[in-house]
């Protein structure tokens, strides 16, 4: 998830607290030393609790080499250093250090036990949120194709899923008007029946065809367990 650091006209700067809450990390600000939630953006205690961060649109996970290729004047925030590889990170920071959790059936470490059995806990799944209305998409979904066409609380929307690389986005399918229904044509790209455009779904943006130039609005999600989620979103809906 990411947030705008900008609360009630003042920018805040954040750390890692080291306390979890409801399995999860929570941030503080430095300002107030008020706790945050990172899955709901929404301070919990302190200060600020009540206040809610507003969420920014963001690719939750994408390969560097297709990032590049869409975005090569990105700036890196941090790289760590190889002395052997300069400019290279080295590579006890490129493995996964929760690669045994992540293969097991634990659920964070409260030992609290998850009962919403509509998915497996450990499913991973897409989150996405539209106006106070929550809706998960698993991965499993996914396997043959990248692209759901759905709708939210009445709100059309292509849901997107790369299993390989873990890409994830959620775009409005309404372009002024019209409705957009989409199909998958290769990797990262789309094509919508209606006027058979080619869309670009890490930008979002029409790359081909009649729309050439529109780009289709974004909404936040996040790749999640389904327990996590289900947890901090009970009234999230399934799709099937």
């Amino acid at each position: 998830m990411v947030y705008s650091r900008e609360i009630d006209g003042q920018v805040y700067t954040f750390g890692v607290s080291g306390k979890l809450w409801r399995d999860a990390l929570l941030m503080y600000d430095h300002q107030t030393r008020s706790l945050w939630s990172h899955i709901t953006g929404q301070a919990v205690e302190g200060t600020c609790q009540g206040k809610q961060l507003k969420t920014l649109v963001s690719m939750p996970k994408i390969t560097w080499q297709v990032w590049k290729t869409n975005y090569p004047e990105t700036k890196v925030l941090s790289v760590a250093y190889n002395p052997n590889h300069p400019g290279q990170q080295r590579e006890d920071e490129v493995q996964d250090r929760y690669r045994q959790y992540h293969r097991s059936s634990r659920t964070g470490i409260s030992r609290i036990k998850y009962n919403d059995f509509r998915l497996r806990n450990k499913e991973q799944v897409v989150g996405a949120r539209i106006d106070g209305h929550y809706r998960a998409y698993p991965f499993s979904i996914f396997k043959g194709k990248a692209v759901i066409n759905d709708t939210i609380d009445q709100t059309p929307v292509l849901v997107f899923h790369h299993n390989d690389s873990g890409a994830t986005a959620v775009f409005l399918s309404l372009l002024e008007t019209e409705k957009l229904t989409f199909v998958d044509h290769a990797d990262y790209l789309v094509q919508d029946k209606q006027t058979e455009t080619l869309w670009n779904l890490i930008t979002g943006t029409a790359v081909k065809g009649r729309l050439k130039g529109e780009k289709l609005k974004r909404y936040p999600a996040i790749n999640v367990y389904w327990f996590a989620w289900a947890r901090y979103h009970p009234e999230t809906t399934v799709y099937r």
